[in-house]
């Protein structure tokens, strides 16, 4: 059974997604920055450039946004425009916009610029198919664009009506909005991610949706009633409790967070991150088998390939992936092992891609990068050699003070502590995160100060009792 897992922390908001107790899916929301994917802004044309079809937009960000156009589109400095974002900042680039809008609902995709009706890939009977197409054909009486998704699979015309209303009235919201004032200007902010997963992906296969905050149980306990009355039950609130710890997250994040990937059977990978590309190594390691050589390469590989795709999901790698697999002889081993990796990328909501084996015998895949991955969060490169290797980020580290206070005040009675940090981590946090630490101690009701020490390890936090 599968089980939601949201830790809710001052400083971020984590979804933790267990099937049968196994971590499979991780997202992270670093409460430090904005969400902005899907947002819909008005914005204000700044730089249009003919030659790559592309225009620049300020919507109100420190970095202008990117709009790819469509041929002949007719966009000038200065002018208002309705854009959404697509993508958000990565590194020194900024968010990427669509003209096109959409707004989601439960079951519809709502895309008011054109007249299409299509229908998610996942929903295969052909009966279904034909029934839902009809009954979105029969309410959708402005003939905007729809997408029928894969939640819709047994809905009736009442649900999916009263969806294609809501939807319809958000949109004329955002319009009035548009024509208020002038500038930059947010117009319509989207769920945060957590509770937009809790909404697109509960169903009767999920077991328990805990969260360790009494204000998002509450937020949920609406969502989980609009869509049944049921789904209500499966809510559990563990109130300012670790609740990763509690249903063995942290020990799996752990592992995501090691370049070595043990195999069941004795082999292992190597994932190791480039700026530029990751890079995926297959070795044997201890695994011999009874089979010959050739078998048995070819045995490792298939299970590599599997735990591959399943460790692209888990830590959210995107861009382009070159795997170096075992080398095999026989084609038809590698037409299999090809076709391996596509069947386990096709259970993979982002978009992949496999694209062949080169010469050498590495394979190249590519997978859409919409957000940076879980390592982002968790490393940060050590700040005394150079980048060439990583501690625990301070994101990390500061994580893991709200999870001491939250212990400190569940199972002692002291109310005043002193933390004793590393030099360097002292000063970062003391100039960075004091409002963070502030609050943290607000919320559980504890006085937190700062000490540093010269002999503590960088990642080693100590924690002095005051009476």
């Amino acid at each position: 059974m599968k089980k939601i897992i949201i830790e809710n922390l001052i400083s971020s908001q984590k979804t933790a997604v267990l099937e049968d107790d196994k971590l499979v899916e991780l997202f992270i929301e670093d409460n430090k920055k904005n969400k902005i994917v899907s947002n819909i802004y008005r914005g204000i044309v700044k730089k249009v450039l003919p030659g790559i079809d592309a225009c620049f937009i300020d919507v109100g960000f420190d970095k202008l946004a990117y709009l790819q156009l469509k041929k002949d589109t007719n966009i000038k400095c200065g002018q208002e425009i309705l854009v959404q974002i697509n993508k958000e900042e990565i590194g020194t680039k900024g968010a990427k916009l669509n003209l096109e809008i959409s707004l989601a609902g439960r079951y519809l995709v709502y895309i008011p610029s054109n007249s299409r009706t299509t229908i998610s890939n996942k929903i295969t009977l052909e009966k279904e198919r034909f029934r839902l197409k009809k009954i979105a054909k029969s309410i959708n009486e402005e003939n905007v664009g729809l997408i029928i998704r894969t939640e819709a699979i047994g809905c009736s015309k009442e649900e999916l009506q009263e969806d294609i209303e809501e939807l319809k009235n958000q949109y004329e919201n955002i319009q009035k909005e548009y024509k208020l004032g002038m500038g930059p200007k947010l117009l319509y902010k989207s769920l945060d991610f957590c509770t937009k997963y809790v909404k697109d992906n509960t169903n009767e296969y999920v077991d328990k949706i805990i969260t360790n905050d009494s204000i998002k149980y509450e937020e949920l306990k609406i969502i989980l009633k609009s869509i049944k009355k049921e789904y209500v039950e499966k809510l559990v609130l563990e109130e300012n409790k670790d609740v990763f710890d509690l249903y063995k997250v942290n020990n799996q994040i752990e592992k995501c967070l090691n370049k070595k990937v043990w195999l069941k059977s004795g082999g292992y990978l190597i994932i190791e991150k480039t700026e530029a590309l990751t890079v995926i190594d297959v070795n044997t390691g201890k695994f011999t088998g009874s089979l010959k050589l050739d078998e048995t390469v070819y045995k490792t590989n298939l299970e590599a390939a599997v735990e591959i795709c399943k460790q692209l999901k888990l830590r959210d790698i995107g861009g382009i992936i070159i795997i170096d697999f075992i080398d095999m002889h026989k084609n038809n081993y590698k037409e299999e092992l090809l076709k391996t990796l596509e069947i386990q990328l096709q259970k993979d909501k982002r978009k992949s891609e496999v694209l062949g084996m080169t010469k050498l015998g590495l394979v190249e895949v590519v997978r859409r990068r919409e957000k940076d991955s879980i390592d982002k969060y968790y490393l940060d490169e050590c700040i005394k050699c150079e980048g060439k290797a990583y501690n625990k980020s301070v994101n990390y580290l500061v994580d893991t003070i709200e999870k001491e206070i939250i212990r400190i005040k569940v199972h002692t009675s002291y109310n005043n502590i002193t933390i004793v940090l590393n030099n360097d981590l002292y000063n970062i946090i003391n100039k960075n995160y004091s409002d963070i630490i502030e609050k943290i101690g607000g919320k559980y009701d504890i006085i937190i100060s700062l000490d540093k020490s010269s002999e503590l390890n960088y990642e080693k936090i100590n924690i002095i009792y005051n009476t």
